[in-house]
């Protein structure tokens, strides 16, 4: 189970399209505490492990970009959400983990319709 699920550049779940909150929320409601606020914060207490997991959509390659190399080199996984790396096309949609395990199960579970 995740700990902490921030969702820091959300100070609203109204960022998310329709489809993208069902998923999210389904896979977020497994987190004991979810976060919402504090921009790029979220990455910070992800990649010092105050926090599990940021999930985040409706982004821009200057949010993710400079943050990605930080919480990878604190051991975590960062992608969009089918998995795939993160570069200038990566579109809107970030999954952030402290874990390749946790990464992976978030994809996984974002996945699901």
């Amino acid at each position: 189970m995740l700990r902490v699920l921030d969702m820091p550049a959300l100070g609203t779940p109204d960022m998310f399209t329709a489809d993208e909150w069902a998923r999210f929320d389904r896979t977020s409601r497994e987190a004991s505490t979810r976060r919402f606020g504090g921009d790029c914060y979220g990455y910070g207490m992800l990649a010092s492990g105050h926090s599990d997991a940021v999930i985040e959509a409706n982004l821009m390659p200057y949010d993710y970009l400079a943050i990605a190399p930080v919480v990878e080199a604190a051991g975590g996984v960062v992608t969009d959400w089918e998995g795939r790396p993160l570069h200038l096309d990566s579109g809107a949609r970030v999954v952030a983990a402290a874990t390749p395990a946790l990464h992976a199960a978030l994809i996984e579970s974002l996945a699901r319709d």
